[in-house]
């Protein structure tokens, strides 16, 4: 290693890579960021628990971890914001050289819990997606995916946590540079787990449009259906790219460059469970805005065809009945009770 080198904690450090010049900071960034999407997921969360409760009257699978997914990620959100206490979004060079090392250790510290709550909460919105799509979707090949889905969601769920919190013998060794430690390469693990991540995204996101086009739905409804398959795709995009940034875990000025792979991350996050509690809020809608939905419902029945609530929505064929159906799965009759029961009546 040459060029100049800097004691930073009584290590000694080329600072050949460093721009002194560079005075920009990041801690805004984090900041607004992260306040924005607690706000958001906050109140798309709650109206979704109180569309169920006041109208439907009736909690799922999916509503449960769905909170449970907000929860871990309003935790990452504030463990970011509180980092910012702790050098991130500031370069190195410009916190305190007496402390910068004690700052620093800190501060990957808190970059090392937000890698556990980024697990939690992807993997608990993803069972979420999957919990809805099994409710509604009979087909015995689409199912099969899913499960095979959850249990990759699940095991890449269970093995982010073990090796993020066991990458270093000992733990500590992991954020805290005066401890002798022996740690696998954590960031190529990064790597081909965030690889995983993507292509369940993907599945999540295509797997159920076939489905889709077999519904008998007004216009107006199919559109809000591509607007939330779209809100899903910018949730797919934003891990992809976070991919791009994780290179920031391998270099010395970590607290400035890992903030855009940790804003993705957030963002990931909260998009996905913004898109997934969307349709659960008709109910509610229906109520405040009926116009709307009599409208739609009207134009459906000029055309001969039936509304299905997106909240209730069946991907199951029509052209034939099944023998899934004949098993005690909701027939049209059901659909219409399920519809009434969902609308509030």
């Amino acid at each position: 290693m040459g060029g100049p080198y800097m004691e930073f904690g009584g290590i000694r450090v080329d600072i050949s890579q460093f721009d002194f010049s560079d005075t920009r900071s990041r801690v805004h960034d984090v900041q607004t960021a992260n306040i924005v999407l607690i706000a958001v997921v906050l109140t798309v969360v709650s109206l979704r628990l109180f569309a169920r409760i006041k109208f439907v009257k009736q909690i799922f699978a999916d509503d449960v971890f769905i909170v449970l997914a907000a929860v871990f990620t309003l935790a990452l959100s504030s463990i970011c914001i509180a980092a910012t206490r702790s050098g991130l979004g500031t370069h190195i060079w410009l916190l305190d050289l007496a402390t910068v090392f004690e700052t620093v250790k800190r501060c990957i510290l808190y970059l090392f819990i937000c890698q556990i709550l980024y697990a939690f909460s992807i993997a608990l919105t993803k069972i979420a997606i999957i919990a809805s799509y099994l409710r509604f979707i009979q087909t015995r090949n689409f199912r099969i995916l899913m499960f095979v889905t959850l249990g990759v969601t699940i095991g890449l769920w269970i093995c982010g946590i073990f090796v993020t919190i066991f990458q270093c013998r000992p733990i500590s060794g992991a954020w805290d540079y005066n401890v002798q430690n022996s740690c696998i390469p954590y960031v190529d693990y990064v790597y081909a787990s965030s690889a995983v991540n993507v292509f369940t995204d993907v599945v999540l996101c295509v797997a159920p449009i076939p489905h889709l086009w077999r519904l008998n739905m007004p216009l107006r409804q199919r559109i809000i259906l591509c607007i939330l398959f779209v809100g899903g795709a910018g949730a797919c995009v934003a891990s992809s790219v976070r991919i791009s940034y994780l290179h920031a875990l391998r270099v010395l000025d970590i607290p400035f460059a890992i903030v855009p792979s940790l804003n993705l991350s957030v963002i990931e996050c909260s998009l996905g469970i913004v898109c997934v509690s969307i349709p659960p809020l008709r109910p509610m809608f229906i109520r405040l805005v009926p116009q709307t939905f009599r409208t739609a419902r009207s134009t459906s029945t000029k055309s001969k065809s039936r509304n299905i609530p997106l909240s209730s929505v069946s991907m199951k064929p029509r052209t034939q009945e099944s023998s899934v159906e004949h098993a005690g799965m909701p027939n049209q009759e059901n659909f219409q009770r399920l519809h009434s029961m969902e609308e509030g009546r």
